[in-house]
């Protein structure tokens, strides 16, 4: 089981986490087909590997957006996972940052892959610069809610 899975595993007895089912071929592709659509990166191979497992994640602040937006309806605030499309048309359109995959944020970071680097990113919301870079999304993952959950990275 990967660090990743333990985590995911770990999350799921927590009533605060919201954690979609995974996201089929066919949610993927659509995906996929509609970030080429807008003449938009398309999703690297870690971050489709991680929606494999669940689409998308909200926790304490920490989002990893879905394939679609969800929202949680039998919660009283209704909050809405965003998808990755509309997210990464808004932030090419805000930021004209081409090289980069957005695929979620927390606080005052944007997490994204850049494809020049072939690198996971940390990026500061205000400048979005790069302040943290990894190889593969499970260790962007897991250093970013390990954190959260007191673990040591």
């Amino acid at each position: 089981m990967s660090k990743t899975d333990e985590i995911i595993n770990m999350l799921n007895e927590d009533s605060g986490a919201m954690i979609p089912r995974s996201a089929s071929d066919e949610d993927i592709a659509q995906c996929q087909q509609d970030l080429v659509d807008l003449s938009l990166e398309p999703l690297p191979q870690g971050y489709i590997d991680f929606l494999k497992k669940v689409n998308g994640l909200a926790w304490n602040g920490i989002e990893f957006y879905s394939t679609d937006q969800i929202v949680e309806a039998d919660n009283p605030t209704s909050f809405r996972l965003m998808d990755l499309v509309s997210m990464n048309d808004e932030f090419n359109d805000l930021y004209e940052l081409d090289e980069k995959v957005l695929l979620g944020r927390a606080d005052e970071d944007y997490y994204t892959y850049n494809i020049e680097t072939e690198k996971y990113e940390a990026l500061e919301l205000e400048s979005r610069e790069a302040w943290e870079e990894f190889d593969t999304f499970d260790e962007l993952f897991c250093f970013t809610v390990k954190g959260r959950l007191g673990m040591n990275n």
